[in-house]
């Protein structure tokens, strides 16, 4: 008798997610190297909003697969988190978004717009260039 087993969810719903953003940034890498003549990356910096729906976790495992066989197999992931930034329209401010409440830290109004913290994106890259 053939018995299946549901996949254990915890970690597992994220990781699709999260190596689809991987694959994306291994395209950015190789691509930089590419534009730069170079077959090797030392550093890859990634900033991930808190907004932005991703797993630091997650992502961190899945640069770990994606990086494997390619230009910067060896180098090191940097994975910055950053805060969500809102700007009030009645005060002029920008706070940071707290417990996820669209509210202005400084007055309290509802009449927020979210300037940073819900992207994710490759802030630097150190690639390694051939010398003539």
């Amino acid at each position: 008798m053939t018995r299946g087993y549901p996949p254990d969810r915890r970690f597992t719903e994220y990781t699709m997610h999260e190596l689809s953003l991987a694959m994306s940034v291994r395209e950015i890498v190789e691509d930089a190297a590419l534009q730069n003549n170079s077959r090797k990356v030392n550093e890859v910096n990634i900033v991930v909003g808190e907004f932005s729906s991703v797993s630091v976790d997650a992502l961190e495992f899945a640069m770990e697969a994606a990086k494997k066989g390619s230009v910067f197999e060896d180098a090191n992931i940097n994975i910055r988190s950053i805060k969500t930034i809102l700007s009030c329209s009645n005060c002029m401010k920008e706070t940071a978004m707290e417990d996820f409440v669209f509210r202005c830290g400084s007055c309290g109004s509802g009449a927020v717009t979210i300037v940073s913290g819900d992207r994710m994106y490759v802030e630097s890259i150190d690639i390694e260039t051939q010398e003539n």
